[in-house]
């Protein structure tokens, strides 16, 4: 009887600790805070704005992105919890997109961070402004 006791505490003990949420430190987690620091450092000059709603600017898996102007163009910086939301979300944009006719735009795509640069040109444009820095300062963030 004295093991069944025993056994049976064990496997309660188990059940307690395996209901508790765990809070998981995720190194490779970035802040919509820390890639506008980055960029800024390296020339890309944001400026907080508010833009009409539109395609770009709407909702994905429940988070709504941080709006900014770039060369008079929006910037928008969706700060998702985990990579795998991320992915979610750029899915649901094409989802989303799949039937429209979208104005020029570049994704920008850095572990939970999901960014759209809608810069309104002509999509062959081998000049497109700050795409270069852009994807070299995303690259630049270190890894977790």
């Amino acid at each position: 009887m004295n093991e069944l006791k025993k056994i049976f505490s064990l496997c309660f003990l188990l059940l307690l600790v395996s209901c508790q949420s765990v809070q998981v430190n995720d190194s490779s987690h970035i802040t919509e805070e820390e890639v506008v620091k980055a960029l800024r450092e390296n020339g890309v000059n944001l400026v907080e704005a508010d833009f009409p709603q539109s395609v770009f600017g709407s909702k994905l898996r429940n988070v709504r992105p941080r709006t900014y102007e770039l060369n008079e163009k929006p910037f928008l910086i969706f700060e998702f919890e985990t990579e795998i939301e991320r992915e979610k979300g750029t899915k649901e944009f094409a989802e989303k997109t799949a039937t429209m006719e979208l104005v020029s735009a570049s994704t920008f795509e850095k572990r939970n961070i999901l960014i759209f640069y809608v810069y309104q040109q002509d999509r062959n444009s081998d000049s497109v402004p700050f795409v270069k820095e852009i994807q070299e300062t995303l690259d630049g963030i270190s890894e977790g």
